[in-house]
């Protein structure tokens, strides 16, 4: 198999996978309020949901990025995308909250092992100028997910129910598992070093530990909670420090492009995600509109990101990608900023311009960013850089959800959205885009900073 012939099956298998995970997510997101009446969820356990999903992959995203370079990239690629569409399939028959959510903690581990190891594998195979092109291409499959996600969940929920959506995502991941079992290629290029168990376990508590912190941070041991993570923290960085193969080489954080980038993309994504859990309670519930209306609207930001990413993606190879990640960072938050100021009464064509313009700025920020992180380290890193970078998205995320659910608990406490409360609800959106605003404000300046020497891995 020549090289060409390589490239093209790792491009055919990434768009693929990064198509079919946020597929499943954004189209579970609008059946969110249809699922709440069908199995009696409160507004809180709603926010559970995408937050326990976003959990397990945070904890799992550096372990099965560790477990790629050692083992084979390609192989825990594959048998994560086998663990996902089983679990989608399962997801169809759920007969209570508690059921579903336990399903999909097995769906998001498959997700985990997918996108700990897809960013690797395409920078294992392509030089750095060709990278960004291939990134930007890549995400076209995660956008192309963000934007038939909520329109195809819209309108199956609209007609024959949520329970549909599930099994439509297991019948799109069969046909990704036939066609990358064709694909026969591996990398690792670490099999001679060990797992470090006793690492991976720390890191896991400690994660776990703070995330849940953060939705129970009104409660007086919410703080006890987030101290016990962050010593968990420390002694995780302890043990890596001393341990001959670590899960996470602590050396990399020294170089300041690797860090900061990963800071930034904590801010950018978890922005992202929470920005569009909100727009499906905004536009259902205050603006009162259906569930095929409202994917629509909820795609919108998915086509912006659709159309700039390439250019995105080009411009990372011509010129410093990282600056190209601070323009996507600056009109992301021009773009949150303005939805902040929206209520009931507001104009659509607003909010539709706010959020356009968000979704711009992410499609300016993605590519550029996993390039200029990606490409800061070893090629014997490149799993776990991947993976870190997808961890610290995903804890982005998760931070995002817990200020969301934090306003929620707040200004609703845990009761069943209805017409009673929907004053409350639209407090609570607006004070979570506030604080987001912020962050990715500060994301501005974090996406400036940067290695002086940065040394290039173009030999990949």
């Amino acid at each position: 198999m020549d090289k060409t012939d390589i490239k093209k099956k790792i491009i055919i298998a990434g768009l693929l996978a990064s198509f079919l995970t946020p597929f499943v997510r954004a189209s579970v997101n609008v059946a969110l309020p249809t699922m709440a009446v069908d199995l009696n969820l409160s507004a809180i356990f709603l926010t559970w949901l995408p937050t326990l999903y976003l959990l397990v992959t945070a904890i799992l995203y550096v372990p099965f990025g560790r477990l790629g370079d050692l083992y084979g990239r390609k192989r825990i690629f594959q048998y994560g995308l086998i663990i996902f569409t089983v679990s989608s399939f399962l997801s169809a028959f759920s007969i209570s909250g508690e059921m579903l959510l336990a399903i999909r903690i097995f769906q998001s581990i498959g997700h985990a092992m997918i996108f700990a190891n897809l960013y690797a594998i395409i920078t294992s195979a392509f030089p750095e100028n060709e990278r960004g092109g291939v990134l930007g291409l890549i995400s076209i499959g995660v956008f192309g997910g963000l934007i038939f996600g909520p329109i195809i969940g819209g309108l199956l929920t609209q007609l024959v129910g949520w329970r549909f959506l599930f099994i439509l995502d297991s019948l799109i991941g069969v046909v990704a598992a036939v066609v990358i079992s064709r694909f026969k290629y591996e990398w690792a290029e670490a099999t001679s070093e060990k797992f470090d168990v006793l690492g991976a376990i720390i890191l896991g508590i400690s994660l776990t530990t703070i995330i849940y912190s953060l939705s129970t941070f009104d409660q007086k041991y919410g703080l006890f909670l987030t101290i016990a993570g962050i010593i968990g923290l420390s002694l995780f960085y302890l043990v890596e420090k001393r341990t001959k193969f670590p899960l996470i080489p602590m050396e990399l954080f020294n170089n300041k492009t690797f860090t900061f980038g990963n800071i930034t993309g904590f801010i950018n994504y978890g922005i992202f995600i929470t920005f569009s859990f909100l727009l499906n309670l905004y536009f259902q519930y205050i603006k009162g509109f259906d569930p095929f209306t409202t994917g629509l609207i909820v795609a919108l930001p998915s086509i912006s990101m659709i159309v700039v990413s390439p250019l995105a993606g080009r411009l990372a190879d011509r010129i410093d990608s990282a600056t190209v990640t601070t323009a996507g960072m600056i009109v992301t938050t021009i773009g949150l900023a303005i939805m902040t100021v929206l209520n009931k009464n507001s104009s659509l064509l607003l909010g539709l311009c706010s959020i356009i313009l968000f979704g711009c700025g992410i499609g300016l920020f993605y590519s550029p960013n996993t390039k200029t992180v990606v490409s800061s380290v070893e090629k014997k890193y490149y799993g776990v850089a991947t993976a870190t970078l997808s961890n610290m998205r995903s804890m982005g995320q998760i931070f995002g959800m817990g200020i969301a659910m934090l306003m929620i608990s707040i200004f609703l406490g845990k009761v069943e959205i209805s017409p009673a409360n929907y004053i409350e609800l639209g407090q609570s959106i607006r004070a979570t885009l506030i604080i987001l605003s912020l962050l990715c404000a500060v994301g501005i300046f974090t996406s400036l900073i940067k290695e002086n020497n940065q040394s290039k891995n173009g030999n990949a």
